[in-house]
């Protein structure tokens, strides 16, 4: 083997330096529901690894001045994510629309939903502010498992240690500020090929903020429609576990003992905060009414020792219900802060916003190499797959529906829809889950959707079929009424759906979320393959033919198209292809 060459000796190789630039947004400081976010990334930045560059701020919650009490963050599945509505990239002097990507949280959802694993899940708890799976926190009475439950540890508020507790659990108070770190689902930005930014004059990016009622969740653990099981329950009035007495009908108490379920066995374990007004119940038959207010907690703290001890609530004012509430009636907490308030809308800041570019050096001597060929007419061609968002609605009474899909791209790779719920809902309602999508009943009880607006509902969907290229796709209708039934699953569905997310280059690592945030796939070629969907009339057929189910809710069809952009750029213009 000669000095020069070799299986060890790297030759032609471009020795290659990086580090990474923080570019501020550059119209404002801060920023809140509904408002535009611009950075522009000018052309002396050459070139940037996209797949290491990210978006990070400082983000403040705060709960409504004069509101009860409770705890509050940002979406369990996608965390930060959920404040992005749209992100729109265009070339550095907005000549050409790169790419524009709406219903952001919708797409995001999707590919957190179904590309996931404890792995993946924990590091967007850490990075992006998502939900975590907490032994101290988890249940212990059969139900799922749940990614918002994690109070110990979340990013939004301080823990509770103290005992007793009495501090009211207020935005000053308790409260936090917290620095995420979100890599953008875009295009580009989740491309593994060098950006070359400086020969794109750089680029625009601009983002939407989500509103205000989208983005906040109430902790499972004290909802009453999300895993009713999850919440703390009723042990007695005087804490003993040889005699637990019970709260009598009529009669007043300021204070109750709870039982050990759900690991309520210390007061950093407790899901309720002090200040905030909760009911009960007996798994939803019987519903606990209060001659008077509600009780508020003021206090809580643990009492006894041994098998006696037992978290101890006290309140700001006696109660008294109107029905008896024993131990043995397996009664339930459940918060009434945000569902009982007449009007309830938090709110969110976001500062210190910054795009963090991981910028690659090439050195000289490529860089000269690159103007050159670009002097003498040559083009350099910069591939990437993106998506692209078509809209369709559908009312709750239409049991047949054809949704045109216009997915007129020269190189397409899959199609995925997402059936969303269109309905109106209040702050309270979208924050609590009253009354909004029920996707299952069973060990949870009921557990309504925490998702609304932006994870897909099959909602009594029978069947559907594909229609391009002049033909069924698939060949055979694809049959979803078991999945639609909230009580089993359909093989093929999943299957086409596990083939348009490989095609999309989001790999199912899991299916457990597939009733929780359900889609319909098709891919359009398999083993990375493209198909040319230009002049193609394609739509998607659905049937909702269930005789003794009917759909419940309006529905606003997001149906994403993935497919390959290309970008043409030339000494002296730039040209997108789609």
């Amino acid at each position: 083997m000669s000095e020069n060459t070799g299986f060890f000796v790297a030759a032609n190789k471009i020795p290659v330096g990086e580090k990474y630039t923080a570019i501020p947004s550059q119209n404002g400081l801060s920023y809140t529901s509904q408002r535009l976010i611009e950075f522009y990334i000018p052309p002396n930045v050459e070139n940037f690894n996209p797949q290491k560059s990210y978006l990070q701020f400082d983000l403040d919650i705060a709960q409504p001045t004069g509101a009860k009490e409770t705890r509050l963050q940002l979406d369990e599945l996608i965390g930060g994510q959920v404040l992005i509505d749209t992100i729109r990239i265009h070339t550095g002097d907005k000549t050409e629309l790169l790419e524009e990507i709406r219903h952001y949280p919708v797409h995001v959802g999707v590919k957190y939903a179904y590309n996931n694993s404890p792995t993946l899940q924990n590091l967007r708890a850490i990075n992006e502010g998502a939900g975590a799976l907490v032994p101290d926190t988890e249940g212990s009475t059969g139900t799922s498992q749940s990614l918002l439950t994690n109070h110990k540890y979340s990013p939004y508020y301080q823990r509770i240690s103290a005992d007793p507790e009495t501090t009211l659990f207020t935005n000053s108070n308790r409260y936090t500020r917290c620095k995420l770190k979100l890599p953008l689902h875009t295009g580009i930005f989740q491309n593994d090929k060098i950006v070359p930014n400086g020969l794109m004059n750089g680029l625009f990016v601009t983002i939407l903020t989500a509103e205000d009622k989208k983005v906040f969740r109430q902790l499972d653990s004290v909802s009453r429609e999300r895993r009713l099981l999850l919440n703390p329950s009723f042990h007695s009035l005087n804490g003993s576990t040889a005699g637990p007495t019970e709260w009598t009908s009529g009669t007043f108490s300021n204070k109750i003992f709870i039982k050990h379920n759900n690991n309520n066995w210390d007061v950093d374990n407790f899901p309720f905060v002090v200040g905030e007004e909760f009911g009960l119940t007996a798994n939803y038959t019987t519903e606990i009414s209060w001659t008077g207010a509600a009780p508020i907690i003021q206090k809580i703290e643990t009492s006894g020792t041994g098998a006696n001890k037992y978290i101890k609530l006290t309140f700001n004012a006696s109660a008294k219900p109107g029905s008896t509430i024993s131990n043995a009636g397996k009664f339930y907490l459940y918060s009434r802060s945000v569902s009982y308030a007449s009007t309830y809308r938090p709110t969110y800041e976001m500062s210190n916003c910054e795009l963090v570019l991981n910028e690659i050096d090439l050195g000289p001597q490529a860089a000269a190499e690159v103007r050159n060929d670009m002097s003498e007419g040559k083009m350099m061609v910069y591939d990437f797959l993106s998506v692209q968002c078509y809209n369709h609605s559908q009312l709750k009474g239409d049991r047949v529906a054809n949704i045109p899909i216009p997915a007129n791209h020269q190189r397409a790779k899959s199609i995925i829809c997402v059936p969303t719920d269109a309905s109106v809902y209040t702050e309270q309602q979208q924050i609590s889950g009253s009354g909004t999508y029920l996707i299952s009943e069973g060990s949870d009880k009921k557990l309504f959707s925490s998702q609304s607006g932006l994870a897909g509902i099959s909602d009594r969907l029978t069947e559907y079929f594909f229609f391009y290229d002049g033909k069924n796709n698939p060949s055979l209708n694809v049959n979803t009424s078991k999945i639609s039934a909230k009580n089993s699953v359909d093989a093929i569905p999943i299957l086409e759906l596990d083939k348009a997310l490989a095609q999309a280059d989001m790999p199912a690592l899991s299916m457990r979320r597939f009733n929780d945030n359900f889609c319909i796939g098709r891919a359009l070629s398999l083993n990375r393959g493209a198909y040319d969907m230009r002049n193609k009339d394609c739509r998607l057929n659905v049937f909702y033919q269930d005789t003794v189910e009917a759909p419940t809710k309006d529905k606003l069809w997001a149906n994403f198209v993935h497919h390959i952009r290309r970008i043409n750029i030339r000494a002296n213009s730039i040209q997108v292809e789609v």
